[in-house]
């Protein structure tokens, strides 16, 4: 097991117990050094002072463990209007949202989706596709997905300029 890993093992109980779902974690060497990265949400949004009190309380968490025998910088942060989707409910939470969704390897010749997100059934994601209009995607053929949310909320201004 990785240490982004043993990290998300360590907290997940303590966020779920809070109703704070965990996006993602980051554990990098940046120029000034390591840095544990996470992005935390919960309904209504995560503000700043979420973003401060979650840091204090992950970093009293993180040195209790001593899972990490080094100095790091610990940052939390919002997942932001373009979040990533990662899991099957997160493609189901943002139905009717547009998302950008990439694939691992092509799919009838094409490899970028840009549309709105349907639904999820049997394992899949249908999407409506601005250049192929529905499709069915398999949630493991997905490298990767973040929405594209609209331009009043500081999204993709593409459609607007029509």
């Amino acid at each position: 097991m990785g240490m982004v890993d043993e990290v998300r093992t360590l907290v997940s109980p303590v966020l779920a117990q809070e109703g704070v779902e965990l996006v993602e974690v980051e554990y990098q060497r940046e120029p000034n050094g390591w840095t544990l990265r996470f992005y935390l949400d919960k309904a209504g949004g995560f503000s700043l002072a979420d973003c401060e009190q979650w840091n204090d309380r992950l970093g009293e968490v993180l040195d209790r463990s001593e899972l990490i025998s080094h100095a790091y910088s610990l940052e939390i942060s919002s997942p932001g209007l373009n979040r990533p989707l990662r899991k099957r409910e997160d493609f189901e939470r943002f139905s009717g949202m547009d998302a950008f969704v990439n694939l691992y390897a092509q799919q009838n010749g094409q490899k970028h989706f840009h549309g709105r997100l349907v639904r999820v059934e049997n394992g899949e994601l249908v999407l409506e596709d601005r250049t192929s209009g529905f499709v069915k995607i398999p949630l493991s053929s997905i490298a990767g997905a973040r929405l594209d949310p609209p331009v009043a909320l500081g999204g993709n201004a593409e459609k607007d300029m029509s």
